[in-house]
C-alpha cells in the first residue's frame, strides 16, 4: 500500500479503484496548475512523464473518462503539493510566478525551478517539495518564537 496526498484527500496509489476515482480530479488540478504557472503544453507533457501530444490531448479533452497510472498520479500529486506549499508560503500571486523566477538556492544550479523540475523529473519535484516544506516550517517556527517573545515580555510600567 502506498498512500499519497492529492489535494485535500489521501488515497492508495496501488488500488486501481482509487486511481480511477481520483484521476479526473488530478487531471483538472494539473491543468489548472499548468495554466496558473503559465507552463506550455510541451513542458506540461514532460512534467507528466514525457507524454505524446496525442495522449496529452486525449487527457485534456476528456479528464472525466481517463484513468491515470500510479506513476502519472504520483507526478501530479507532487506538483499539486508544490503548488499548495507555494500558496501557503507566498500567497496566490507570488506562488504562481515562483516557478518561473530565478532562484539563488544552490539546489537549482542557476536555473529557474520549473527548468530544474523539467530536467530532473520526479526526484527534482520531490526536492522542490521538500525545500518548500522546510521553508514553510521554518517560517511558522520563527513566527511562533516571535510571538512567544512578545507575550513573555513584561508590560511597561505606566508613565509618571
Amino acid at each position: 500500500m502506498k498512500i499519497i496526498r492529492l489535494g485535500e484527500r489521501y488515497f492508495d496509489l496501488h488500488a486501481p479503484a482509487e486511481c480511477a476515482r481520483v484521476s479526473p480530479e488530478a487531471l483538472r488540478g494539473f491543468f489548472d496548475l499548468m495554466q496558473a504557472w503559465d507552463v506550455g503544453d510541451a513542458d506540461a507533457r514532460t512534467l507528466m512523464g514525457r507524454l505524446t501530444s496525442e495522449e496529452f490531448a486525449r487527457l485534456r479533452a476528456d479528464p472525466q473518462g481517463q484513468i491515470l497510472d500510479p506513476t502519472k498520479l504520483k507526478r501530479i500529486a507532487g506538483l499539486l503539493s508544490i503548488g499548495r506549499e507555494l500558496r501557503l508560503l507566498y500567497g496566490p500571486s507570488v506562488a504562481d510566478e515562483w516557478v518561473r523566477l530565478p532562484n539563488s538556492h544552490a539546489m537549482f544550479c542557476s536555473v529557474k525551478p520549473i527548468t530544474y523540475m523539467l530536467i530532473g523529473g520526479v526526484q527534482a519535484m520531490t526536492n522542490v517539495q521538500r525545500l518548500l516544506v522546510r521553508r514553510r516550517r521554518a517560517t511558522y517556527e520563527s513566527a511562533a518564537e516571535k510571538s512567544e517573545c512578545i507575550s513573555s515580555t513584561p508590560p511597561l510600567p505606566p508613565p509618571d
